[in-house]
């Protein structure tokens, strides 16, 4: 198996790691997946950025949500130490106050860096695809 496929298979992986820990609502957990310098990019939301910023927001998401996401990749790019995945997801989304729910589409963009020879999320960022008039 080439580099480029081992990469490919492990980047998927993470995202598969991805999706587990944040249906489980693991703050700690989810952070340990991203670089100590790691971003997200969420919609109506400031830029979360490092390890102290996103572990606040998952916190403060997991007292307030429950997520049961379904990724699907569209795409993994791999260059040298840095890839990016180009997904799309169907999230279930749990008010846990009061109990309420919904479900979304939206659309997902991994960038990835290896770290110390594992890769992990370096950027993140999602957003609603425009629907069609």
């Amino acid at each position: 198996m080439s580099q480029n496929n081992v990469d490919t298979t492990a980047i998927r992986g993470l995202v598969a790691k991805y999706i587990e820990v944040i249906a489980r609502s693991t703050a700690d957990e989810l952070v340990s997946l991203f670089t100590e310098d790691g971003v997200i990019m969420a919609p109506d939301a400031p830029t979360m950025e490092g390890t102290e910023q996103l572990t606040a927001f998952f916190n403060h998401a997991f007292t307030t949500i429950k997520i049961d996401p379904k990724i699907y990749i569209d795409e993994v790019v791999v260059s040298g130490d840095y890839a990016f995945a180009r997904c799309h997801s169907e999230v279930h989304v749990t008010l846990l106050e009061p109990k309420a729910s919904h479900s979304e589409a939206n659309r997902e963009l991994f960038v990835f860096r290896k770290d110390g020879g594992e890769w992990k999320i370096a950027r993140y960022m999602f957003n609603k695809p425009q629907t069609a008039n």
